[in-house]
């Protein structure tokens, strides 16, 4: 760090369905950082800039219009970056607030209640050790006597109230706390002032470490990213499930933010405080469609009929055998993407099915 203009910003968010993310500490530098260490290859991280999917599971339509039209805006102001696209902003949104999970979001982009993160005042609490003072008199984070990160993109006041806060909506007011203001100070932020190629890989990630000087955080942002680069775009990319494979696909994402808990989960919701892979699929069919299914993935497999991944529809079963052992259980969702309950420390989620998980073996069952 050369010490020229520093810029602060915190990740925090106190939200249920972000629990996962809590403590973390986003600490932001004006200044080329080294950038992460190890995993950078050179060759693009992505496509080309342009499709957009028309609908993204986990993601308000208000918030995916925010990304998308970031992504658009920000070449104007940094007519020196490239490679900006609206899975970057994502992301980023992701991690931070899950894409504002819980919250009302109007078709302005004002985002009510407000996301606020925790007081900074070093105390410890979610791993907040150093003190950041109030710099806006309480005008963005309402606490007059230190700092809170703010918005779904979490921004402290400080970094805000600097080059970073934007009007992406055009109502001449620069609100964090707006999804399109927010989403466009990201992809400023992330573009620096410097000439940067967000589709090389190391380039994206030197950006995502500005933001955050960790390399795990690093990591969890890309591994969203390249998700959200492999969803199919266009008129044909999937359709909206109904009948008792919606029901239950709506069941299930009821759950979205919920702790993974090894053995958690029954047909009446979760139990020990979360669910299991499977104990979320025990839920999700009992409650949408009255089907009770066996407890243990391997049990599932065995369940319905086996349908092959090229036929897969909206409300399948995909077992996964990603340990060995057909230790895994996901519930199709349309769009290549799955919800599932991950592992431990991580919460109920909608995932892409490109990239991670396709390599290894699927069992498809339909039982709907």
């Amino acid at each position: 760090m050369n010490g020229k203009g520093k810029v602060i910003l915190a990740g925090w968010v106190l939200l249920a369905p972000v629990a996962a993310v809590l403590g973390l500490l986003v600490l932001f530098v004006a200044a080329v950082a080294n950038g992460a260490t190890g995993h950078e290859k050179e060759e693009a991280a992505a496509p080309a800039v342009g499709g957009v999917p028309q609908t993204v599971a986990g993601i308000d339509p208000v918030m995916l219009s925010a990304y998308s039209r970031a992504a658009t805006q920000v070449t104007a102001l940094r007519p020196h970056c490239k490679g900006m696209r609206w899975s970057v902003i994502a992301g980023i949104g992701k991690i931070e607030s899950n894409h504002a999970a819980g919250r009302t979001v109007a078709a302005n982009g004002n985002i009510t209640p407000h996301i606020l993160g925790v007081r900074l005042n070093g105390s410890g609490i979610g791993g907040n050790r150093t003190s950041f003072t109030d710099t806006d008199r309480g005008r963005l984070d309402g606490d007059t006597a230190y700092d809170r990160a703010v918005g779904p993109m979490q921004f402290l006041p400080s970094t805000w109230n600097g080059p970073t806060g934007q009007d992406g909506n055009h109502d001449r007011v620069k609100d964090p706390h707006n999804a399109f203001d927010a989403a466009l100070g990201t992809a400023v932020y992330l573009c620096g002032t410097g000439t940067t190629n967000l589709s090389k890989a190391a380039q994206l990630r030197k950006a995502i470490y500005r933001y955050n000087h960790s390399n795990t955080y690093v990591n969890d942002v890309t591994e969203h990213i390249t998700e959200y680069d492999a969803l199919p775009v266009g008129p044909d990319a999937g359709g909206v499930a109904t009948g008792k494979p919606g029901a239950v696909i709506n069941a299930a994402r009821s759950a979205i933010g919920t702790p993974y808990v090894w053995g958690g989960g029954s047909i009446s919701g979760p139990t020990k405080g979360g669910y299991d892979c499977s104990g979320l699929m025990l839920y999700a069919f009992h409650t949408g469609a009255g089907i009770s299914l066996p407890r243990t993935s391997q049990q599932m497999r065995h369940t319905g009929r086996h349908v092959e991944r090229s036929d897969m529809q909206p409300g399948d079963l995909i077992v996964i055998n990603n340990d060995g052992n057909w230790g895994h259980v996901g519930l199709y969702t349309g769009t290549h993407t799955m919800i599932h309950a991950p592992r431990p420390g991580k919460n109920v989620e909608t995932t892409s099915l490109s990239g991670y998980w396709e390599k290894y073996d699927w069992d498809v069952r339909r039982v709907i």
